[in-house]
C-alpha cells in the first residue's frame, strides 16, 4: 500500500513539474525616452456650442532625432449643457515605424464631465480611441483594429492672468489586446486586457489675444506592451515580452480661433 501511494504521489509530482515546465518565461525590457510634440491648430466656431478643429502635428523619438509621427486631424467638439460635452475625431496617422512608413486611422470618440470648484475647472473624460491600419498585421500580434479606452482627470486654474495652468493624470487600458497562446496554428485568439499606459501632465495655456493663444506642457508616459514570439514552421509559443518604456515630452501648441 505504502509503495502504491508513494508510486501515485512521485507520479504527481513528475506531472506537476512537466506543467510548470511548459510555461514560457516571460522577457522583460525596460528603456526610456525624450520625445517632442509640435502643433498648429485652427478652431472654427459653428455655433456657441458647436466648434470643429483642424490639426497638423509632428512628433519626435529618440531624443529628438528621429522624426516619429505626422498628424492630420479633424476634431468636432459639442457641448449642449454646462456639465457635458462630446467629442468626435478623426485621425490620419503617417508613422515611422523602424525607418518604414506606414499609415494608420484613429477615430477617437469621448465625453467629458464637467465642475467648477473655486478657481478649479475639472473635467472626467472617457474616450474611445479605434486605430485601423492600412497595412497587413498579424491578428496574433497586433489585432486590427486596436480599440483602446482613456481615463483622463484634468484641473485647470482660472486666474486673471493669460495664463491657466492646468494638471492631469490618464489611463490607457486595452480593450482587445491578444493574449499569448500556446499554438497560433491551433489555438483561437485569447483577449488579456491591461493598462498600457499612465500619462502624467502639467502645462499651462497662454492666450495672447482674442484669436490667438499657445499651449506649453511637459508629460511623463509609462508605457508598457506585452507581445508574443512563435515559431514560424509550428506556431508554438516561444517567448513572452513585456516592453516598458518611460517617456518624456515637451510640446509645444499654437492655435487660431475664428
Amino acid at each position: 500500500m505504502k509503495k502504491i501511494i508513494l508510486l501515485v504521489a512521485s507520479a504527481l509530482c513528475v506531472g506537476v513539474s512537466a506543467l510548470y515546465g511548459q510555461e514560457v518565461p516571460l522577457q522583460t525590457t525596460d528603456d526610456s525616452d525624450v520625445q517632442s510634440r509640435w502643433r498648429v491648430a485652427l478652431e472654427i466656431p459653428l455655433s456657441e456650442k458647436i466648434d470643429i478643429t483642424v490639426s497638423e502635428q509632428l512628433r519626435t523619438k529618440n531624443n529628438f532625432q528621429t522624426l516619429d509621427k505626422m498628424l492630420t486631424s479633424v476634431a468636432l467638439d459639442f457641448a449642449p449643457w454646462k456639465h457635458i460635452g462630446f467629442e468626435g475625431e478623426y485621425v490620419f496617422v503617417n508613422t515611422n515605424e523602424a525607418g518604414d512608413w506606414k499609415i494608420k486611422h484613429r477615430i477617437n470618440l469621448g465625453v467629458i464631465g464637467k465642475l467648477s470648484v473655486g478657481r478649479f475647472d475639472l473635467s472626467l473624460r472617457e474616450r474611445v480611441r479605434m486605430v485601423v491600419r492600412s497595412f497587413p498585421t498579424d491578428k496574433y500580434l497586433q489585432p486590427d483594429p486596436f480599440v483602446t479606452l482613456r481615463t483622463r482627470l484634468k484641473a485647470d486654474y482660472r486666474n486673471k492672468s493669460r495664463w491657466k495652468p492646468y494638471a492631469y493624470a490618464e489611463l490607457y487600458t486595452t480593450l482587445n489586446a491578444p493574449a499569448a497562446v500556446d499554438n497560433r496554428l491551433v489555438d483561437a485568439i485569447k483577449r488579456d486586457n491591461y493598462i498600457n499606459r499612465l500619462r502624467l501632465c502639467v502645462g499651462s495655456t497662454m492666450k495672447i489675444n482674442a484669436h490667438n493663444s499657445m499651449d506649453f506642457y511637459y508629460m511623463t508616459h509609462f508605457n508598457r506592451s506585452y507581445g508574443a514570439k512563435y515559431d514560424a514552421a509550428t506556431g508554438a509559443l516561444d517567448a513572452r515580452t513585456l516592453k516598458r518604456v518611460t517617456a518624456h515630452v515637451i510640446g509645444i501648441d499654437y492655435k487660431f480661433k475664428l
